[in-house]
């Protein structure tokens, strides 16, 4: 968990705390199976005291093994976040019941930092723009060789159209 002290910036209306650091994907409760971060993740921000709320300002970023969603070869990439949240003092009224709220000086920003790096992981990838896949019907790796198998295939809802096409 990632708690920042706030007791100063609170003291200041317009006042911030910067913040830096290198994390392991534990700290922030990621699992392999959420995403497979390779190395630390780089945080850098600051929290400020807007008068009613405490703002959240960050960037993640951090390496990431994926697989390729056509041919599933695996690549690396990086994977780049904003964080940019309000944080209520717990007992204000009129606010969501979603929102992040804190209690006397400490805040903890570990939620949406984890959040903000899975939202901003892409659900599929490519290796490359023009990457042919594997081939459905023997499994070969089209940007390999070209296997020759025949793919065309016809639905066959469709099929009695087939006949308009011949004569």
């Amino acid at each position: 968990m990632i708690k920042l002290n706030v007791a100063e910036i609170k003291k200041s209306l317009v006042d911030k705390k910067a913040f830096l650091y290198d994390l392991k994907p534990e700290e922030l409760g990621l699992s392999s199976e959420e995403i497979k971060i390779k190395g630390p993740i780089h945080v850098e921000g600051d929290i400020s005291n807007v008068g009613d709320v405490l703002l959240l300002k960050a960037k993640l970023s951090a390496e990431v093994d994926r697989t390729c969603g056509r041919c599933l070869k695996d690549l690396q990439g990086t994977t780049e976040a904003e964080v940019l949240e309000k944080f209520y003092l717990k007992g204000t009224e009129n606010v969501e019941n979603d929102a992040y709220v804190y209690e006397s000086d400490i805040v903890d920003i570990t939620e949406p930092l984890r959040e903000s790096l899975l939202l901003a992981e892409p659900l599929s990838v490519l290796c490359r723009e023009d990457c042919l896949g594997l081939c459905p019907v023997c499994g070969c790796d089209r940007n390999i060789k070209d296997c020759g198998c025949d793919t065309f295939t016809i639905d066959p809802r469709l099929s009695a159209l087939k006949q308009f096409i011949k004569d």
